[in-house]
């Protein structure tokens, strides 16, 4: 069964909204070369409409390198209830997301990567469908914004995989969900 891994910036408050606006003096090497190897192993992306949104309207535009080339092409699925299409190799997902993830996991092939924190985390972690959460915490005071997991009632238990420290200060924290975790309701 494939992996769905998380990706979200978060910042030392708690903040996950546009990570572009704090969190680019603190892409370093080391966070390129962390994310690009997340994306590498990964053979398809699944966005919620903002994520996705935000991240169509960048990428197309940027200057070719392996990561860059990698988001253009690699397939995506996104999770709306307001898209009914989508460009930038993506597909729109039309029927129940709980049963479309977990049919997407079910297939052969290398892991599934999710960017971002919200309603559609709330609901995958609900149903037991991320196995991973790279949450990179930026050294940035924010104050402002959505917060991580905010979308969350209960409190689901998570277990520190692993760490690494960035030369900019940024720690990546790998959480798995608990054994024991209290399930989660959205909102």
């Amino acid at each position: 069964m494939r992996k769905l891994i998380e990706l979200t910036h978060v910042s030392l408050g708690g903040e996950i909204d546009s990570p572009g606006e704090w969190g680019m003096p603190y892409l370093d090497d080391d966070h390129f070369t962390y994310s690009t190897d997340l994306l590498l192993g990964a053979d398809a992306l699944l966005l919620g409409r903002r994520t996705y949104e935000g991240l169509s309207a960048a990428y197309p535009a940027m200057d070719p390198t392996p990561l860059v080339t990698r988001m253009n092409t690699i397939p995506k699925y996104v999770a709306s209830r307001t898209l009914t299409r989508a460009d930038w190799n993506a597909t729109v997902i039309d029927t129940d997301v709980v049963e479309f993830v977990s049919e997407l996991k079910s297939q052969q092939g290398k892991d599934i990567l999710k960017y971002g924190n919200g309603a559609l985390s709330a609901t995958l972690l609900r149903h037991n469908l991320i196995d991973e959460f790279h949450l990179l915490l930026t050294p940035v005071a924010v104050g402002r914004g959505h917060h991580l997991f905010e979308e969350l009632d209960g409190a689901p238990a998570l277990t520190l995989a692993a760490t690494r420290q960035f030369a900019s200060g940024v720690l990546a924290l790998v959480y798995t969900p608990a054994a024991t975790s209290v399930r989660a309701t959205a909102r």
